[in-house]
């Protein structure tokens, strides 16, 4: 079959996104294809409708394309295909957004930072709004959480809505709530799953019978072929649990662990002196979890330099600690003009900006720093992990 009756297109799932730098992007299996202009201007045309005779291309990139399934090549003209807007973003990119749809919640965990819910949700039209102008942005994740997400009461809608969409949708769940049935329908490429230890320091903290739950959903999602992440935060609790837990993650099939140190607010704030850790302790078991987590900085930038969140109420800010400095609402403001507020601090504005561990740590948590110090000031917990504090 000659190059007359071949059509390039991205394969499904695979799109091109404008950032610092132009990249490919596969929201399936979350890989990131840096490429130069010259690939950019080719790879725009591959439109489907454009035949791969009147394309010129360096062939060696081309079978590459094709090698990784970046690139299929269809026998037909695919009329009206849908084509994300491919423009270059902001500096720096927002390329990670939390959206918390709802703060219903059928738990009340001991250490959530949120506290007692408000009764507050974004609209359909809120999320639908943001699904797109977060594409527009060339953004790469959409992390889609509560409270518990899937307690929203058009959970179904959503769900539907962020089917084909230009990002990698992340949905962050407790995980008790999801069945065989759920699961099938879910639209999502990935579920993290909060799991605090094992069962008797998770159901410590998130009530009896919920780590059986959680176990259970990941294994359900795993059997389906739905990527599973988990997230722990370091407890009292769970301090002896870290090994076996690594163990048992890796046994399941879970792709990505993330571990953290809880913040002291919410139903935390003022008696958590029996879920935390001192900070020096705390930080010995930032040594476990593996894979990129859900949010990386890069450049000169200190930590969420490419993060926001939106709460049920439609702030937008920082992250989800900072709910009460936003940037702007959803209900008044454009995403853009949000992002364009919020403040990206620079290694050079830290008080440990010239630490030798700079680019590699980015300041720890701003958050933890701010309710240490302040927002330029050192996050101890990465300074004990990093062995600058002894």
């Amino acid at each position: 079959m000659g190059n007359d009756n071949l059509y390039p297109v991205f394969t499904a799932g695979v799109f091109l996104k404008h950032l610092e730098e132009p990249y490919i992007y596969n929201i399936l299996n979350d890989e990131l294809y840096e490429i130069n202009d010259e690939a950019l201007e080719f790879l725009i045309k591959c439109d489907g409708i454009t035949p791969l005779s009147s394309l010129s291309f360096d062939n060696e990139f081309m079978d590459y394309c094709l090698e990784e399934k970046l690139l299929e090549l269809a026998e037909i003209r695919i009329d009206n295909p849908k084509k994300p807007p491919v423009r270059k973003s902001p500096v720096p990119s927002l390329r990670y957004l939390e959206l918390q749809i709802t703060d219903r919640c059928n738990l009340a965990c001991r250490h959530c930072y949120l506290g007692e819910p408000k009764g507050k949700e974004l609209t359909i039209q809120n999320i639908k709004d943001v699904f797109t102008q977060f594409e527009e942005l060339q953004g790469l994740r959409m992390i889609v959480s509560g409270g518990e997400p899937m307690l929203h009461r058009d959970f179904a809608i959503i769900n539907e809505e962020i089917k084909g969409r230009a990002f990698r949708a992340i949905l962050l769940t407790n995980g008790t709530i999801i069945n065989e049935e759920k699961a099938r329908n879910l639209n999502f490429q990935e579920v993290q799953i909060s799991l605090d230890g094992l069962e008797e320091a998770h159901d410590h903290l998130r009530g009896k019978g919920n780590f059986k739950k959680a176990v259970k959903a990941a294994k359900i999602l795993i059997e389906m072929g739905i990527d599973v992440s988990a997230a722990t935060m370091i407890t009292k609790m769970n301090a002896n649990d870290f090994e076996p837990l690594e163990a048992m993650l890796k046994d399941m099939g879970v792709k990505e662990w993330a571990v953290d140190v809880p913040a002291g607010t919410g139903f935390a704030a003022g008696g958590g002196g029996d879920i935390f850790l001192p900070s020096k302790e705390a930080s010995l078991y930032l040594r476990y979890g593996y894979g990129g987590g859900l949010y990386q900085s890069t450049g000169e930038y200190a930590c969420g330099a490419h993060l926001c969140a939106i709460t049920p109420d439609g702030s937008v800010c920082k992250c989800g600690f900072f709910a009460d400095k936003p940037a702007g609402n959803i209900n008044a403001d454009s995403l853009s003009d949000c992002w364009g507020r919020i403040e990206k601090q620079r290694f050079s504005e830290l008080e440990c900006g010239n630490c030798e561990y700079i680019a590699e740590c980015r300041g720890g948590c701003r958050f933890r720093a701010m309710l240490e110090s302040s927002m330029n000031a050192p996050d101890s917990v990465k300074c004990f992990a990093y062995g600058i504090k002894k």
